[in-house]
């Protein structure tokens, strides 16, 4: 090569259009001072617009240098390392994305923003980086002034305390029903949390503040900084002492022998709810500090991770311990992710999936808790497996990947049988707790009598009450009533914008679709018949509470944990330490209830409708309802005393109930793995799901599903890609769009990119047309 040619780079470009481009780098910085993964300034386009952009690697470039633009400036000498790009390029390999769009949507928010100023420290002065750029005689001075660290950036303002607007007021909210900006408002923020005023200002316009203000002289909203509404830690003076079970202790030793090996290693504990599964996660973590290297633990959501990271703290003390989830505020992501950067002592992490994006060196143990929970997965914007992720770490760094579970994936299962991954067994509850026992209630034979329960569940819950014991009810369907019915017509109130039921929520006194949060205030006009006389169907977890507070004896107390009951920052930590204290002594939820809590007094768990489903169109669904009553029936019987829980079906001869009953997993295993290879599902097939959308009512929709499926049959005979579709996808329509998919098998993932790709070529370039590939879906829906 020449020396022009050691000079040109690839850079990946943080912004729109996210390309992959060749660059010079100047001659007027020395050759040592650039380095793979550091975020660079550079110029794009006929007026030279600045850009952020991350060197890629040396390359020799297809044009002439004197073509080339060079890269303004370096932002930092040291930033992303080599193999924290290399775990990006083959993720935007797998996800058929650009490397710079995966960066734009992993790094913190103020690694992406555009620096306006240069700082020379020994004048105290600053100069306009555009200027610097249009300047380049002031360029060569600057850089000499660089060279010698009298010259740095403005770094980019990140607001650590910035203002939200936080709902402090559960509903029924005192607002007159013709108030349609303060219900906005108040819709918005109970959907999606609290909300910073700019946003809101984004959202609702300039008005917005004159409405905020009214909505907080009613005392219903308060404005906070984003640290003050933060989770509070658990603070521990002293460790709690647990002794090792003999179970334990075995797991241990062959845990720590694959520590030893220094090499990649994949092990699966495979324990019961209750048997200890977090204690050897954290004596195992505590062996890899010993040795100098450092620890991710993930959980599936943020408050089980706060859970693991208060027993870490117990454990293993609060020295270099770090908490991380995706609603931290932007300051906090940012200032993590470059002290992990700097940091060279062993750390312990515990987070959530997108902790697998901060800058882990020298990992030398990979935790992932919970590893069946399908909230690994990432399904929207940038689409990813943290396992798959996970496994890359492990693999790159040499790291033991522990995954845990008492219901494991399927195919994290399958691969245990092929001898793949490494297996480790916890059999028995610790100290003298034993599973609870379980039965099937046919509602066939004994349906329901009070409310949505049983007469025997119903009994058996005033028995564990008079005894001074707590009960958890699970219902998988939020809200007061699931379908509202026009008692005129017929006709079921549906959403405008997606086609579905919109679910009557008491409370709020509003009609709320859960797919695209459109709220309507109730009751409504049918758009059908005109009509006002409405009949609410069905119940969700708001209805069975309102039943049980008012059927149960005065001195029993309830509680819901459900999504709406937990909108307020702080709000979930407050039922469950109510509950846990014994403040009230029932406690009804959505799948939440089912999520790790341990709850010694609880000693009979309900679950009101064991089908739902059940019967969905998705191959996993029946591994769903295993999993999730598998796991609800973990939360009884913890204690001392005996539990028992209580499942009501529509369809008691389903096979899956005999394995639930039983808690056998490997029966449940050997019956779904001969129903996946018969049917070609995975882990016997590559599986993908190509999602079309389009806006309801577009005219050329006949033409483009005409156009599609002639493609979809020319390509499955030219590539060996076995072709469901295209067909409407389940949900059909979903916020104001018509939505198709095909589903694609093939024993490998380099075919399915492949017709993926072609396909992408022949009908992707419609800008009416949205098309994604998701590889190894989660969702069939």
């Amino acid at each position: 090569m020449t020396n022009d040619e050691l000079r040109t780079w690839t850079v990946y470009l943080l912004s729109p259009p996210y390309s992959t481009l060749t660059y010079q780098v100047p001659k007027y910085f020395p050759e040592h001072i650039w380095r793979k993964g550091q975020r660079v300034l550079v110029p794009l386009g006929k007026k030279n617009s600045l850009r952020l952009g991350v060197l890629a690697r040396k390359e020799k470039s297809l044009f002439p240098c004197e073509q080339l633009k060079y890269v303004f400036w370096p932002l930092e000498e040291d930033l992303l390392t080599p193999d924290y790009l290399r775990m990006v390029e083959d993720l935007a390999k797998r996800q058929m994305v650009s490397p710079g769009k995966i960066l734009a949507q992993v790094l913190p928010r103020g690694l992406k923003i555009l620096p306006k100023k240069f700082i020379l420290a020994d004048q105290n002065k600053e100069l306009s980086i555009r200027d610097v750029f249009d300047d380049e005689s002031l360029c060569q001075t600057l850089t000499k002034e660089w060279l010698a660290g009298k010259v740095s950036f403005v770094r980019p303002k990140v607001q650590s305390n910035t203002q939200l607007v936080n709902v402090v007021m559960e509903p029924p909210w005192p607002i007159m029903p013709n108030a349609r900006a303060q219900w906005q408002v108040m819709d918005f923020l109970w959907e999606n949390g609290p909300t910073t005023k700019s946003t809101l200002r984004r959202v609702f316009g300039p008005n917005i503040y004159a409405v905020l203000k009214r909505l907080a002289q009613k005392g219903l909203v308060s404005f906070q900084s984003d640290k003050s509404l933060e989770t509070k830690k658990t603070t521990h003076v002293a460790k709690n002492k647990y002794s090792l079970t003999s179970e334990q202790e075995r797991a241990l030793k062959y845990l720590f022998g694959l520590l030893q090996q220094e090499r990649a290693e994949v092990a699966l504990v495979h324990g019961i709810t209750g048997s200890g599964k977090t204690l050897v996660y954290l004596e195992l973590a505590k062996q890899v500090l010993k040795k100098g290297r450092s620890v991710l633990i993930l959980g599936p959501e943020i408050a089980l991770v706060w859970q693991l990271f208060n027993r870490a703290q117990e454990q293993l003390g609060p020295k270099d311990l770090y908490i991380y989830y995706g609603t931290k505020s932007a300051k906090e992501k940012e200032d993590l992710f470059f002290e992990l950067n700097k940091k060279s002592d062993p750390f312990v992490l515990v987070g959530t999936r997108s902790s697998l994006f901060l800058p882990l060196k020298n990992l030398g143990l990979i935790i992932i808790d919970e590893e069946h929970a399908e909230s690994y997965k990432q399904e929207q914007n940038l689409i990813y497996q943290a396992k798959e992720i996970a496994y890359y770490l492990a693999r790159s760094q040499k790291a033991l990947l522990v995954l845990g579970s008492a219901t494991p994936d399927i195919k994290t299962y399958f691969a245990v049988e092929k001898k793949q991954i490494h297996k480790i067994e916890l059999k028995k509850r610790i100290g003298q707790s034993i599973l609870p026992a379980v039965h099937l209630v046919d509602l066939g034979a004994s349906p329901a009598q009070f409310g949505p329960l049983s007469s025997v569940c119903y009994e058996r819950l005033l028995e564990v009450l008079d005894k001074g014991e707590q009960a958890v009810i699970l219902h998988n369907r939020r809200g007061y009533a699931p379908i509202l019915y026009c008692e005129q017509c017929q006709e079921v109130a549906k959403c405008t914008h997606c086609q579905v039921s919109l679910t009557y929520h008491k409370a709020r006194q509003r009609l709320v679709c859960h797919y695209c949060g459109l709220s309507l205030p109730f009751p409504i006009i049918c758009s059908h018949c005109g009509s006002c006389s409405f009949l609410p169907l069905g119940e969700g977890t708001e209805k069975l509470e309102e039943f049980l507070a008012q059927n149960l004896s005065d001195k029993v107390k309830v509680l819901r944990l459900d999504r709406d009951s937990t909108r307020r920052k702080g709000s979930m930590e407050e039922i469950l330490d109510k509950f846990a204290r014994g403040w009230a002594q029932v406690l009804v939820g959505t799948q939440m209830l089912s999520k790790g809590h341990d709850f010694p007094n609880v000693t009979l768990g309900i679950i009101i409708d064991g089908d739902l489903g059940l019967g969905l169109p998705d191959y996993r669904a029946t591994e769903r309802i295993f999993q999730l009553l598998t796991q609800m029936a973990g939360r009884a019987g913890r204690g001392n005393k005996p539990g028992e829980v209580y499942i009501q079906t529509r369809n008691p001869n389903h096979y899956c109930w005999d394995y639930i009953l039983n808690n056998d997993y490997e029966g449940f295993y050997v019956q779904e793995i001969k129903r996946r290879e018969k049917f070609a599902y995975p882990p016997f097939v590559k599986l993908a799901l190509v999602r079309l959308s389009f806006p309801v009512g577009w005219k050329e929709k006949e033409n483009l599903l005409i156009k599609l499926k002639a493609i979809v049959q020319e390509l499955a005979r030219s590539i060996k890609v076995n072709v469901l579709g295209p067909a409407p996808a389940p949900l059909q329509v979903l916020k104001g769009r018509e939505r198709y998919q095909c589903l694609l098998k093939a024993s490998n993932w380099l075919d399915i990119k492949k017709f993926y790709a072609l396909m992408e070529k022949r009908i992707g370039q419609n800008k009416k047309i949205r098309l994604s590939l998701d590889l190894d879906p989660v969702s069939m829906l």
